[in-house]
């Protein structure tokens, strides 16, 4: 009802717009982890000022991620995947008011603080319960979530009349997973860094008895959804865990430091800095705008029950089997959106039955990522799906060059699926099925198979067509 009273000024055209804000310089020395929230840091101060007095709402399009490298007269150059591998960033923008809020709740509760940056802020789950708890209404969104590596062919923009809403933009937050990759491969046939895939290396001290690794717990709790864990996936058990998010904290070595290394902080090695870039697209909100919200689907460890592993292994096939018959097969089923009691979000305020617009769908997934399909688990609809295929126009692209955006052998884009006028309508505890297939040729650890979507809430009196 506020967007209502914000714009007044109607019969003005609506001009998108843009700014670029850059990370904090990341500095990582060979093999080194990079897994750490920034900031907050201020938005530019024309977008402050032109949003201060709330009379209008900046409504974000879309936005661009770049991996950039400075020289010393402040000339960019792009960074390469093989020099640094982007796992994932999260992304958090809104007022000071909201932002201080999670900073603060961050400091009392250390688990919400590990959460931020952790593989559960991939889904923002937990900031939705913090936030829909709260008395006033909280100004803040999240973007990006678990995109990775194919960051740079992975198109974010918003259909009409969707959009992001911030009411007073002042902070943005970013939280990035990086490592890195940059030396030669050696002693490998794989076509890519195996540091992405992060292995335990002998530093890392697994105590199973006691469920810790390096003297904590692991983050997030190692806990599949009770249908995931019948498949034995070792991934669902510290006993069997080899690799993954668990073993990839901020400023771990990805590599057998006492066989490689001088000391443990590999400090022989050159340490290299870099940034991240976004440019977001912008317009000042109208009456038509419709607010996008973070949905509650999909990932494939996971399910109604609100169970998550969010990682996986990937088991190499027996050997012998035909390659067209050598595949990873996984599928879960969730509602799309959050509702009052939903395991993942029970202080929500929505009725389950209420309707929500499905805006976007986000796919993530991993190298040895095949394809990954949303379908309408009623009426077994394909609502999204993208494949690899020779020509990369499948909707899943892997690098044959060597520029960056474009490394050989590397998962490079991802495309997302959007919709404005035809979106898709369903209440918040429709089922959704996600089902993503993987190259087993090979083993792997710590993939991940997500939809990143966001819904819309229906307008009053609207009605599934």
């Amino acid at each position: 009802m506020w967007l209502a009273a914000l714009c007044l000024a109607t019969a003005e055209p609506v001009t998108p717009q843009s700014f670029t804000v850059y990370s904090e310089p990341i500095k990582l020395r060979y093999g080194e982890v990079y897994n750490k929230k920034q900031g907050p840091m201020a938005l530019p101060q024309n977008i402050v000022e032109r949003y201060f007095d709330q009379r209008k709402a900046m409504a974000i399009t879309g936005f661009d991620v770049d991996m950039v490298r400075k020289d010393a007269e402040g000339t960019e150059s792009k960074v390469k995947l093989t020099d640094h591998y982007l796992h994932h960033y999260i992304l958090a923008m809104g007022d000071n008011s909201t932002m201080n809020k999670i900073e603060q709740q961050a400091a009392k509760d250390k688990m919400f603080a590990r959460m931020l940056h952790g593989c559960h802020g991939m889904t923002g789950s937990h900031v939705h319960s913090f936030l829909t708890g709260l008395s006033d209404s909280p100004d803040l969104v999240y973007f990006g979530s678990a995109a990775g590596a194919e960051y740079r062919h992975n198109l974010q923009r918003y259909q009409a009349p969707f959009r992001r809403l911030i009411r007073k933009p002042h902070v943005w937050a970013p939280t990035f997973h990086v490592i890195n990759t940059n030396k030669p491969l050696r002693n490998t046939s794989l076509p890519y860094s195996p540091l992405l895939e992060c292995p335990c290396t002998p530093q890392r001290k697994i105590d199973v008895k006691h469920g810790k690794i390096d003297g904590k717990d692991p983050d997030p709790p190692i806990k599949c959804s009770p249908e995931f864990q019948k498949t034995g996936n070792p991934s669902c058990h510290l006993a069997t865990y080899v690799g993954g998010w668990r073993c990839c904290e901020h400023g771990v070595f990805l590599i057998d430091t006492d066989k490689e290394c001088s000391d443990p902080q590999c400090s022989e090695e050159q340490q290299d800095e870099i940034f991240m870039k976004y440019t977001f697209y912008y317009e000042d909100a109208s009456p038509e705008t419709r607010k996008m919200e973070s949905a509650a689907c999909c990932d494939v460890t996971s399910d109604q029950q609100g169970f998550e592993n969010i990682e996986y292994d990937i088991p190499a096939c027996a050997p012998g089997t035909p390659p067209e018959k050598c595949l990873h097969v996984v599928e879960s089923v969730q509602p799309v959106a959050y509702f009052h009691r939903h395991p993942k979000s029970p202080n929500d305020h929505h009725r389950a039955d209420e309707l929500v617009d499905l805006v976007i769908a986000a796919p993530h997934l991993h190298i040895a990522g095949l394809s990954i399909e949303l379908i309408d688990d009623i009426t077994n609809k394909t609502l999204c799906s993208v494949k690899a295929s020779a020509d990369n126009q499948g909707g899943v692209m892997y690098g044959n060059g060597t520029e960056a955006g474009n490394e050989d052998g590397y998962l490079v884009g991802l495309r997302p699926c959007s919709w404005g006028s035809d979106a898709p309508r369903f209440q918040r505890n429709h089922p959704l099925r996600a089902r993503a297939t993987y190259n087993a040729s090979r083993g792997h650890t710590g993939v991940m198979s997500l939809w990143l979507m966001d819904v819309s809430a229906a307008p009053d009196g609207d009605f599934v067509v």
